[in-house]
């Protein structure tokens, strides 16, 4: 197993090598999380897997999530989601493209989502990119004064809630009662610390966010916007262009991300066709899961 810096990337490593249909012994496993927490994405290159294979895979990461919105889920794999452009309700484009806008999954929950992976099963010949932020990175380039101002700000979070930030909402809506019940306004650092690496990194400055405790609504959406607009800078994204079989696993906790708009595919051509199975996880991989003890 190889693992390496993206080439011309400002952050993230490339693995190669490796067979995740074959058993892994723990020490490999250390290794992709040692390599996700050093690089916060890991692109897990020439994979082929089957759902229970790749939701195998996702365990090992934490506890998969199955999605708020319950139309996203995969049939008989609710905690996998089919995100893409070839499918019935990918005609609908806050469906499609509910994902393009900067956004840290699970943010508007509790407890939030600490890692993601996006499995590519399709990959269009154009467009069809996922944008990443190194929010360490762009907590780091603040000047010390902003830092302090943050540092102990505590922001609060809804789902749907970050038409307030962005000049087109287009996230995919929840749709009945108990959606809406299950995910009620909470509250998480802007500045989060994290539980692995210690290092601090703006948190969740995007879809999300609307308010922060102790602060007028005013200043806390002029404060919360210039601070997204600050982290998603060309020299803290990368934009991750996929091949099938690739497995892109980000550490939810220290990056914000967004997909590239694409249309629906033409049935006509086959290299238009984009397809990802994504897994959410909460907690620890399987080698740190003392921290959180």
């Amino acid at each position: 197993m190889r693992i390496e810096p993206i080439a011309d990337a400002p952050f993230g490593a490339e693995v190669r090598g490796v067979d995740l249909a074959g058993p892994l012994d723990a020490g490999q496993m250390k290794d992709l999380a040692d390599a996700l927490y050093e690089y916060r994405i890991v692109v897990i290159r020439d994979q082929s897997l089957d759902q229970d294979a790749y939701l195998t895979f996702g365990r090992w990461w934490g506890t998969p999530i199955p999605h708020v919105l319950d139309h996203m889920r995969m049939p008989g794999y609710p905690e996998l989601l089919a995100v893409g452009n070839t499918e019935q309700k990918d005609r609908k484009h806050e469906i499609r493209n509910g994902a393009a806008l900067w956004h840290t999954d699970q943010s508007y929950e509790a407890m939030p989502a600490s890692a993601t992976m996006l499995y590519s099963i399709l990959a269009p010949r154009i467009g069809g990119q996922t944008q990443f932020v190194d929010m360490v990175a762009a907590y780091d380039a603040l000047d010390a004064g902003t830092r302090e101002r943050i540092d102990d700000l505590q922001v609060a979070h809804l789902y749907g809630a970050g038409k307030l930030l962005d000049d087109e909402f287009i996230a995919s809506p929840l749709k009945t009662g108990e959606q809406i019940d299950r995910v009620p306004t909470c509250h998480h650092p802007l500045v989060m610390r994290h539980p692995v690496t210690g290092r601090k990194g703006l948190y969740a400055t995007g879809q999300s966010s609307f308010a922060i405790r102790d602060m007028n609504d005013a200043e806390a959406v002029e404060l919360l916007w210039q601070l997204k607009t600050h982290a998603i800078q060309d020299r803290f994204v990368y934009a991750h262009r996929y091949a099938v079989g690739d497995i892109v696993i980000f550490d939810t906790l220290s990056t914000m991300h967004a997909a590239t708009p694409i249309d629906v595919a033409d049935p006509g051509r086959e290299d238009t066709r984009r397809l990802l199975w994504r897994i959410s996880v909460r907690g620890m991989p399987q080698a740190y899961r003392h921290l959180a003890a």
